[in-house]
């Protein structure tokens, strides 16, 4: 087994734009029980929204803001507006390795991996302990 980022990653990726909104990635994330969002303009990786970003944008009906209020600010508030941008990647071909060893330094949760200035999956906490299991299975 090669233990590349390729053998764990997650192919099938849900992405945004820059341009879709708050409303959006947040009906996205709830849909597809996600909590990374890569965002794609043009073909290429510009950002990274997550679970965290999407909760510090909501506005708290906790604090007084009336429902349309609340509506107007998370149909309004656009993607460009919250994330990440040129998030840090990693190649389908590096080690898994190197890909936990960026996760844990930098206190990600998930890397997009890119090929060749293209998306070509994610890789998150979640697989790296799925290799981890994997590799008990084996010892």
């Amino acid at each position: 087994m090669t233990n590349t980022v390729r053998d764990y990653m997650i192919s099938e990726v849900e992405t945004l734009t820059p341009d879709d909104s708050l409303e959006t990635a947040v009906m996205l994330e709830r849909r597809f029980k996600i909590r990374h969002i890569p965002i794609i303009e043009n073909g290429e990786l510009v950002g990274m929204v997550t679970d965290h970003d999407l909760k510090r944008a909501l506005p708290s009906m906790v604090t007084g803001v009336d429902q349309q209020t609340f509506e107007r600010v998370v149909q309004t508030t656009t993607l460009r507006q919250i994330m990440t941008r040129s998030p840090t990647t990693i190649s389908p071909a590096a080690s898994l390795r190197d890909a936990v060893q960026i996760l844990c330094e930098r206190k990600f949760g998930a890397l997009p991996v890119v090929e060749q200035g293209k998306l070509v999956g994610i890789i998150t906490g979640v697989d790296m302990l799925r290799a981890f299991l994997t590799f008990l299975d084996k010892a």
